[in-house]
């Protein structure tokens, strides 16, 4: 996945166990929360919006779960999945 700002990101999706202790960076990483599938299946859960990116507009696509948003790079990456699971 190409950003717009043109990072290259290789999205990795696995089941992991309930159990599992994660430890991500806090140099890198916020917060870890989970959000069902289900709720990015419900089209009503998806907002688009346009948004002035280096002199030209471009749509972005935001979520909002439990008062957290999710947006940019890792809204767009959620959304192409999921546009190819339902071609699937």
């Amino acid at each position: 996945f190409e950003t717009i700002s043109g990072f290259c990101i290789t999205p990795v999706v696995a089941c992991i166990d309930a159990s599992a202790r994660l430890r991500p960076s806090p140099d890198e990483v916020d917060e870890v929360f989970e959000v069902p599938l289900s709720f990015f299946l419900e089209p009503a859960n998806l907002r688009r919006y346009m948004m002035e990116y280096r002199g030209h507009q471009r749509e972005m696509v935001e979520f909002v779960h439990g008062g957290h948003r999710i947006w940019g790079a890792t809204a767009a990456i959620l959304l192409n999945m999921l546009e190819r699971m339902k071609r699937a």
